[in-house]
């Protein structure tokens, strides 16, 4: 049974139910009559589960971007079975990536460049040297995985099955691929990773990042790679607040109300989420939140206010 199955009062896991509420409604007011979903826990108990409009627990999403974070989970994975390197030349595995780009200094991009963002591919930029958040890339990486692992088609959604999906339960989930060929412009994602899910088998994704990779005593995620995955992995390049396949909250930089060790992944533009606070045990997911899409960093953007009034839930108690 999933550590939360039932709700349990928010009291005995340190929130408070008058600062939960103040959260429900101002998440209402930004959604108005639209349909939308909330689960929080802490401490592996579900705390909040709240549902707007359509949207109710049996309600099924695509992810979007959170995608990301399995390909993710597949490099800590391969890096420990000695089958994936960070630093590998991405062109010495998939060598499409050089002949879509028709750029030779591509042939010099690694697999750490695409999973941080930091790549330059399809773009102007030089490798290494500019953050710039692409869907294309991403893929990329997600081909280069594949290879890898030497997985039929390039495609690792069989993969997320194997290690994810069925030692989960995630019986909501469908994994898939976009059936959508690469082309040289750097706003097509290609053949990306999808996967649909309900908030419930969403958030204990979430929960296995926060607890280190572990689930019901088993290690899906080495913790070591847990913990570089969800922290800053390139400090020198400006604004890249990123790890691998995760925005994290360095200096408190994307989310200043947050703690600094808060880590998320968006779908859509924000409006399909989920954030990890590990500093007080907590995951929240969201869906469909459409006014809460509005996610880049600054005081005044909607996310750092739920955010925020989480961290306020669990100081006012």
């Amino acid at each position: 049974m999933s550590p939360f199955e039932l709700p349990a009062d928010p009291d005995p896991v340190g929130m408070s139910e008058a600062r939960l509420e103040e959260t429900k409604n101002w998440i209402e007011r930004q959604t108005g009559e639209g349909p939308y979903g909330c689960l929080i826990v802490r401490h592996g108990s579900l705390v909040a589960e709240w549902y707007g409009g359509s949207f109710s627990a049996r309600s099924l999403f695509e992810i979007g971007s959170i995608r990301k974070s399995f390909n993710s989970a597949l490099i800590g994975i391969g890096i420990q079975e000695g089958i994936v390197d960070l630093n590998a030349r991405a062109a010495d595995w998939w060598s499409d990536l050089v002949a879509l780009s028709g750029d030779r200094a591509d042939d010099a991009i690694t697999l750490h460049q695409l999973a941080s963002a930091v790549s330059g591919w399809l773009t102007p930029d030089s490798p290494g040297t500019v953050f710039r958040y692409s869907n294309a890339a991403f893929t990329a990486a997600e081909r280069v995985v594949a290879r890898m692992y030497g997985l039929p088609g390039d495609e690792i959604a069989p993969e997320v099955v194997k290690r994810f999906k069925i030692p989960l339960g995630m019986h909501s989930w469908n994994v898939y691929h976009f059936a959508r060929e690469f082309t040289s412009e750097p706003g097509n994602p290609g053949l990306k990773l999808a996967i649909d899910s309900n908030l419930r088998d969403l958030v204990k994704w979430g929960f296995v990042w926060l607890n280190r990779g572990v689930w019901d005593d088993e290690e899906l995620i080495p913790g070591d790679y847990v913990e570089l995955a969800t922290h800053q992995v390139n400090p020198d390049v400006p604004d890249a607040y990123y790890g691998y396949d995760w925005f994290v909250n360095a200096g408190q930089s994307l989310w200043p109300d947050a703690p600094p060790d808060t880590f998320g992944a968006f779908g859509h533009g924000g409006p399909r989420a989920m954030f990890v606070i590990p500093s007080l045990d907590i995951v929240v997911s969201y869906n469909d939140a459409h006014e809460l899409s509005k996610w880049v960093n600054g005081p005044d953007n909607p996310t750092n206010r739920a955010i925020g009034l989480l961290v306020d839930a669990v100081q006012h108690l």
